[in-house]
């Protein structure tokens, strides 16, 4: 008896050490997100405002219009993050971490066209780039602290998204790999005008 005890007893204290994301998953994490920040603000940076809003003689998106809606996903999507970790019934055991690469190469791959839903169509919400490339900014900051700093279970709470059931974890760089995906959207227009 006195072993049972003492397991269930070692089970709870280290519970909420087990919960905890690995050092290495965290910092991964913190690394996409900077490493894909960076790479929008290589690309937009030091466009005229000429190429920033050209859009594809074949029709879809400006450069401008991919950084708005990479701005307006990234901020729903962190909304959903939290929400899901103050959702008791999202609390999960199972092991997601086996899809952590598969979501980035699904995301991140611009071979499987899709259609956005409306409330992520962009509308020109903000008016320059410069406004544009703060708030990425801003958004990116607060995520990086977010991670940096929780100690929430952020593999323990899972939600459903359109390819499936997803972590808290895994929506972070769910964020990253779409922003990905769309800067290299961005490389495709500027590649389209710069051919001209």
């Amino acid at each position: 008896m006195k072993k049972i005890l003492l397991v269930l007893g070692f089970g709870i204290i280290t519970m909420p050490l087990m919960a905890q994301l690995s050092q290495t998953e965290r910092d991964f994490a913190i690394s996409y997100l900077k490493a894909t920040h960076n790479n929008i603000v290589e690309v937009v940076k030091d466009l005229p405002e000429e190429s920033f809003n050209y859009k594809p003689k074949e029709g879809g998106w400006s450069v401008s219009n991919a950084l708005e809606h990479i701005l307006l996903t990234e901020t729903a999507f962190f909304g959903m993050a939290q929400g899901t970790l103050v959702n008791d019934e999202s609390m999960s055991e199972k092991d997601m971490s086996g899809k952590d690469g598969i979501l980035i190469g699904m995301l991140a791959n611009r071979g499987t066209k899709v259609k956005t839903a409306a409330p992520f169509e962009p509308t020109g919400k903000w008016d320059t780039k410069e406004d544009m490339l703060a708030e990425l900014e801003k958004s990116r900051n607060q995520l990086i602290d977010f991670l940096s700093s929780t100690d929430a279970d952020l593999r323990g709470h899972v939600t459903t998204i359109p390819v499936g059931e997803v972590d808290v974890y895994q929506i972070i760089l769910i964020i990253s790999a779409h922003s990905q995906r769309h800067t290299f959207q961005m490389q495709e227009v500027l590649a389209e005008l710069n051919a001209m």
